[in-house]
């Protein structure tokens, strides 16, 4: 039988994870230059026309990871804070109890 809860929290794993998620995130948001850098790089129109709607597409999903990628870490960080929360009041609420 156990005395206290058998949940335990990795609070640094989460923030790890949500530091890392926020680095993907400036990644791939910093990708929108290379667009560009493909483009200048193409001469020839047909290739350009193929590589344009290839870097549209990317553009468009890449955007659409890095709203996924910041609600993800949004999530993290909010689970993060609630346990910590949670930890907290249930260590002043057995302060001062007889054991």
């Amino acid at each position: 039988m156990s005395n206290g809860s058998d949940l335990q929290v990795d609070y640094d794993l989460l923030s790890t994870s949500a530091k890392q998620l926020a680095q993907i995130r400036r990644e791939f948001k910093g990708l929108e230059d290379w667009k560009q850098d493909v483009r200048a790089l193409l001469g020839n129109s047909r290739v350009q026309s193929a590589m344009g709607d290839f870097v549209d597409n990317w553009s468009h999903n890449r955007k659409r990871l890095v709203t996924e990628i910041e609600e993800v870490g949004k999530m993290v960080k909010t689970t993060s804070d609630t346990f910590r929360g949670l930890d907290d009041r249930l260590a002043n609420a057995t302060k001062g109890k007889p054991k």
